[in-house]
């Protein structure tokens, strides 16, 4: 018996009970049980607090089939193929300065190191100069690729991205 099935196990039995000693045991075991699962904890707390087996009910369908309560994506807005190169071209300078702002640090010597940038991402324009989608669209279309937090690059080098 797996954790969740053990959790159902005493929610049905929960159910069942009509002594309230015995019933606050089961609660405190769910309580247990649930507070090592991926739930919300906070509505848990109001779950227990409240013993509301509705929610109860709800949480755990919600830990045996979670593809079920996953949202669906709405789909991505349709942007031409000018607001994309426009896109592009304000993100391929400001990384290019960025590259450039690092590698031109100044040292304790008179000179640069002359080290390579070790800047490869960046996070593009905010929301007051491009719809943020738009950086979504061009990730599917593989202008740019998504590195994670907000942080994009462009893809490596194949005679690079002509801007038509």
């Amino acid at each position: 018996m797996n954790i969740i099935q053990k959790i159902r196990d005493t929610e049905t039995k929960l159910r069942a009970i009509t002594d309230p000693m015995k019933q606050l045991d089961s609660w405190q075991l769910l309580e247990r049980l649930l507070g090592r699962m991926p739930v919300d904890q906070a509505e848990l707390a109001r779950v227990i607090k409240e013993r509301d087996a509705v929610g109860l009910d709800d949480m755990i369908r919600r830990l045996e089939d979670p593809e079920a309560f996953k949202t669906k994506e709405e789909p991505l807005p349709e942007f031409t193929q000018s607001e994309m190169n426009e896109a592009l071209r304000a993100f391929r300078p400001r990384i290019k300065y960025k590259k450039l702002d690092d590698e031109s640090r100044i040292s304790q010597r008179n000179l640069t190191g002359g080290k390579q940038a070790q800047i490869d991402s960046m996070q593009p324009p905010g929301a007051s100069e491009f719809d943020p989608l738009i950086w979504k669209v061009m990730v599917n279309k593989g202008m740019l690729i998504y590195d994670g937090q907000g942080f994009y690059h462009e893809p490596p080098a194949k005679g690079n991205l002509k801007l038509e």
